[in-house]
Formats: C-alpha cells, structure tokens, sequence
C-alpha cells in the first residue's frame, strides 16, 4: 500500500456518541477503553484500505508496551478519517490519549451514514 490510508467503505463506520463512551470508560474502570480499541481497529479494517487487525491490537494492549504497538496502527489507521497525520495522533496518545480518541472517533463519525 502507498499513500495515506483511504476511505473505501463509509458503511463500516458507525456513530458512537463521544459523551456515552466517556461514561463508560469512566463506569467501567477503563474496561470500556479496551472494547473500544478492538471495536474501533474492526471498523478501520473494514472501512479503509489500511490492514489492521482488531484481534491482534486487543491483544497488544496486555503485553508490556504493546500498547503503542495499538496506537501506532491505530493512528496510521485513522488518518483517513481524520485530518490529522498519524505521528502528532500517536504522541497525543502517549501524552493525552483522550485527544486521539476524541479525533478518531469524531472522524469515525464524521464519515458513518446517517
């Protein structure tokens, strides 16, 4: 694959609502944060031209610093529905993941049919 990831099938995004999700990571204990990898990684494989595999990122984030083996694919993954480049996603990953979370999922819904 050459270039930027691509859009190339809208139909897989889903509008999630950023205020619920917060709620639920917060409920939760953050458990909700790992559902949200996985079900956000599904929705970028199905949806762009960028290979990543959701069951692979899930299990990333148990092993010790697979996590940012996660948000590095995850931010290269979700370059084509947001406007940011995967490099400034990733360090606010590491520095305040809820901005890249707010971004991905905002461009995610951005994209979803109505």
């Amino acid at each position: 694959m050459s270039g930027s990831p691509q859009v190339t099938n809208a139909s897989a995004f889903e509008k999630k609502s950023l205020g619920i999700q917060i709620v639920l990571a917060i409920v939760t204990l953050g458990l909700y944060t790992i559902y949200w990898h996985y079900s956000t990684a599904k929705q970028l494989s199905e949806g762009t031209n960028y290979d990543i595999s959701p069951g692979l990122v899930t299990i990333a984030i148990f092993i010790p610093f697979g996590v940012l083996y996660t948000w590095w694919k995850t931010a290269n993954a979700a370059e084509a529905v947001t406007d940011q480049s995967a490099v400034i996603m990733f360090v606010l990953f590491l520095i305040f993941a809820p901005i890249s979370w707010y971004w991905v999922q905002a461009g995610m819904n951005s994209v979803a049919p109505a």
